[in-house]
């Protein structure tokens, strides 16, 4: 038993059950007093504790994310606990979208949901014993008390009184003689009772934090049907799993004083907070959907790059210096510091997590790149291509050929499919800037049909993906000998070539779509011209 023997400390017994192995009722005793806020080795424990509600949001990524350096940095187990205590607001599929989440980051947890470990279960409401044990202790040394106010009774006190002191009072008053026990066939929610003084938070991100407890109301701590409510809930969870630091975005500081009041109540030692600032939206105020999107999966179906993703939050709220922003996941283990986390809240900017998607996306090979579009495709978009014919052999050499020329000019993978899309299929009819190209070079269709008469003449046999310095050395001739210039030629041969205006250089297009593709798209050009003039 961890702590057994030391002197001068009491002992009392909370019983903790094991969620390993499954299926047998085994019980882990811990004493009440413990290594927090550091264990034996001087190694620290810290958790994710994000509740089910939806899916995984960026500020509870960004969450994620520096509870897992501190724990890397530290030499300690990262946890994730599923805070699913309240059944009304499980949506389907929850809890599985908050795992992938976490993976699609490379966020791996050490103890948790599909890993197992000595501190479970790892879902919250598997926890409901033990929290009933801790109600019942507060009971039992009258450090809370039964409230037989109606809803209807409470709701009118508070609207008489508005400040905790008088309310608490009132709900005192209303329950006098206070009762910590109940009889046969009753039912009533249980308070905290708030103690006098006051409550001080050594914060490693805000400093030292202070609360006068008579502006802390005497909070519910279980409901009737004695199901616990999250404040107590988490307190005997970070006990019992003996975390020793709790970082967490600052919309928690309130319920935090509520926590160290119960660990207290307890005698449990209290771990060491930090309160990260929340993202707000452009602007200021609270970041929506509106704004842009506001979940991980989101982001993931956009194409971002999980590395884009972890500079991107890791910025949002801290930095290094004034000089560098590219911070790789092993970079941060290195330089992060929650001292240097701003107090100010961080403001949401898209364009910055545009400018890390391009870098990242720059930094891969165009092997990786493919493999990564590939896998991408697989996963959200299978029906864009034909996958068996673009993976493998010509399919992916010509693959390569074309995201090498796309690869300096995308921030996202989600991007590539409607980008590429004219290598496939030919195009159906051109976009706003192709058809102004057709409608103001119209009188250069007679000059687009010689040239595509020149082609076929100069490569009989076609022309390779790589020719395209061959194509380019073809079309100076040309043109000289047509005294024309390359804008009168180029212009509609790309828009009918592709459909677009602005794409990659107009040669490697060609090379890579190749003589036969190039000649029925050119042979299309009077169709074209006449759609584009009306």
């Amino acid at each position: 038993m961890k702590g057994e023997g030391r002197q001068g400390r009491v002992q009392r017994q909370v019983s903790l059950p094991l969620r390993e192995p499954p299926g047998k009722d085994i019980f882990r005793h811990m004493s009440e007093q413990t290594n927090n806020p550091e264990t034996a080795d001087g190694s620290v424990r810290v958790r994710f504790g994000p509740s089910p509600t939806g899916f995984l949001h960026i500020g509870g990524a960004r969450t994620a994310l520096f509870n897992y350096i501190f724990s890397r940095q530290r030499k300690g187990p990262f946890l994730l606990r599923i805070e699913d205590t309240d059944a009304d607001r499980k949506p389907e599929g929850a809890t599985q979208a908050i795992i992938d989440g976490m993976r699609f980051l490379g966020l791996e947890w050490d103890e948790g949901p599909e890993k197992g470990g000595d501190y479970g279960p790892y879902y919250q409401s598997e926890r409901a014993d033990l929290h009933k044990e801790l109600v019942a202790s507060l009971l039992k040394n009258e450090k809370a008390y039964y409230d037989f106010l109606s809803q209807e009774e409470t709701a009118g006190l508070r609207e008489l009184h508005r400040d905790a002191k008088s309310f608490t009072a009132a709900v005192r008053s209303r329950n006098t003689p206070l009762r910590f026990q109940l009889e046969d066939g009753e039912k009533a929610p249980v308070r905290f009772m708030v103690p006098e003084g006051e409550t001080a938070i050594a914060d490693l991100v805000r400093g030292e934090v202070k609360v006068q407890n008579c502006d802390v109301e005497d909070f519910v701590i279980a409901r009737a049907n004695e199901s616990v409510l999250y404040n107590l809930a988490v307190v005997g969870d970070d006990h019992g799993m003996e975390i020793t630091h709790v970082v967490r975005g600052e919309d928690h500081l309130s319920n935090t004083f509520k926590q160290k009041l119960l660990f207290e109540a307890l005698g449990f030692k209290v771990p060491q907070y930090a309160h990260i600032p929340l993202i707000l939206a452009p602007g200021g105020g609270k970041l929506s959907k509106r704004h842009d999107a506001v979940s991980v999966t989101e982001y993931e179906e956009k194409g971002y790059l999980p590395e884009a993703m972890i500079n991107f939050l890791a910025r949002m709220g801290w930095s290094y210096d004034d000089k560098e922003e590219i911070f790789s996941l092993d970079d941060l283990v290195e330089k992060f510091d929650l001292g240097k986390v701003s107090k100010a809240g961080a403001v949401y900017d898209l364009k910055k997590l545009d400018h890390l998607g391009g870098h990242y996306i720059r930094q891969l090979s165009v092997d990786e790149l493919v493999q990564r579009f590939l896998d991408y495709l697989g996963k959200f978009s299978p029906d864009t291509f034909d996958l068996a014919e673009v993976a493998s052999g010509i399919g992916r050499d010509k693959l390569e050929a074309i995201l090498s020329l796309e690869q300096e000019r995308i921030t996202r993978l989600g991007e590539l499919p409607d980008r590429i899309a004219y290598y496939f299929e030919d195009p159906v009819e051109p976009d706003k800037g192709a058809r102004k190209a057709l409608r103001k070079k119209r009188d250069s269709v007679a000059l687009v049909e010689r040239y595509c008469e020149s082609l076929a003449g100069k490569f009989p046999d076609g022309w390779g993906s790589a020719d395209h310095e061959v194509l380019e050395e073809h079309v100076k001739g040309f043109l000289e000998s047509e005294e024309a210039g390359l804008g009168d030629l180029a212009q509609p041969v790309r828009a009918l070539l592709t459909g677009r205006s602005a794409t990659p250089g107009l040669f490697e297009v060609m090379a890579i779509l190749g003589m036969e593709t190039c000649l029925r798209r050119i042979g299309k050009l009077q169709e074209w011209v006449d759609k584009a003039i009306s």
